[in-house]
């Protein structure tokens, strides 16, 4: 009985130990590695934005009344001039008709006035009252004919009906959105830029500009740049840049879908030899005002801290002008994680 206690006690401090061995074995945690290499292989930058297409309007009565006729549905394909909505048009009508029948009443008094006047039969005060009384009329014709001729919206373009807002029998004020057509070519997307880049514009040569639909990922659309609004939202300090690009035949991409505007260019430094690399914001950390990287010695794969000087970066990357060389590993994903001397393995998907 004596002999299988103490040999349990030994089992179980040999237990014990091997426990203690395992427990001090250094921790290899995984990271995501990058190698370096210059500012311009990797100044990418990323920001959100929404389709919409080049060619957008918004249809409205310039009068307001009671719907006759929507001549059209949601998707519809139409061409430039065809009807869109219509009015009822009786008041209308009688309005300009009467309009029209004053005018001529008018004309015929005022041309009286002038065969009269050549004979000195009216006095000229007379003939130039006629002929106001005849600009009043000619005027309000020509505008009971615009109220006539409003009661019809037509297409301004050729595109499709992207939305119906109103039904026949239904009373609209005038201006009223009553359907929105969209063009069927180019669409576009616009960003809000930073003022530090917009400032920094002359230092950066763009080499391409892609949107990513976030229904299509895989996807990468070359776009063109179309204008820039150089007043700055008094919000967000941001300026808004707009690109176009045309829709691949083989995807369907609707205004309102949600994209990625992926701008790609290379810094240029007036100093060819100055060290200028750029890193993932990721990389960067902070102890007080001093920032730091993880540097990984590729044979020992253990990890050590190095002070950076850090400039202004574009997106999801930061400029290092000091403390980095090109071709050095450092540590980004994971990076707050580790301590000096940690062992690292890369980190796989």
């Amino acid at each position: 009985m004596t002999f299988v206690f103490l040999t349990t006690l030994i089992f179980a401090a040999s237990c014990g130990r091997e426990d203690d061995d395992q427990v001090r074995e250094p921790k290899v945690r995984p990271v995501k590695l990058i190698t370096l290499s210059g500012a311009s292989d990797l100044q990418t930058a990323k920001y959100p934005a929404t389709v919409s297409a080049e060619q957008r309007s918004e249809l409205s009565f310039q009068v307001g009344g009671l719907i006759e006729d929507i001549a059209v549905t949601e998707s519809q394909e139409v061409q430039e001039g065809d009807v869109i909505a219509r009015l009822d048009q009786r008041d209308f009508q009688s309005q300009a008709n009467s309009a029209r029948s004053q005018f001529a009443n008018a004309e015929e008094e005022y041309q009286r006035a002038v065969r009269l006047s050549r004979e000195d039969a009216i006095a000229r005060s007379v003939l130039e009252q006629r002929e106001s009384q005849r600009d009043v009329a000619r005027a309000q014709l020509d505008s009971a004919e615009k109220a006539l001729e409003d009661t019809v919206i037509r297409a301004p373009f050729s595109g499709v009906v992207a939305q119906v807002g109103f039904e026949e029998r239904e009373t609209v004020p005038a201006g009223q959105v009553v359907a929105t057509l969209i063009g069927k070519g180019d669409l576009e997307v616009t960003v809000n830029l930073p003022a530090s880049i917009i400032a920094e514009s002359q230092e950066v040569e763009a080499r391409g500009t892609f949107v990513i639909l976030d229904a299509a990922p895989n996807r990468r659309i070359e776009a063109t740049f179309k204008e820039a609004n150089l007043l700055a939202d008094a919000t967000s300090q941001t300026y808004a840049i707009t690109f176009t690009f045309q829709p691949p035949g083989n995807l369907i991409i609707l205004p309102g879908m949600n994209a990625t505007v992926e701008l790609s260019g290379a810094r240029r430094s007036p100093d060819p030899e100055a060290s200028r690399i750029a890193v993932p914001l990721s990389a960067i950390l902070s102890d007080g005002a001093a920032r730091y990287v993880w540097i990984v010695d590729p044979d020992s794969m253990t990890v050590s801290k190095r002070e950076v000087t850090v400039s202004d970066g574009i997106g999801e990357t930061a400029i290092v002008t000091e403390g980095l060389e090109m071709g050095e590993t450092i540590a980004t994903a994971g990076a707050s994680y580790l301590a000096e001397g940690m062992q690292v393995r890369p980190w796989t998907e």
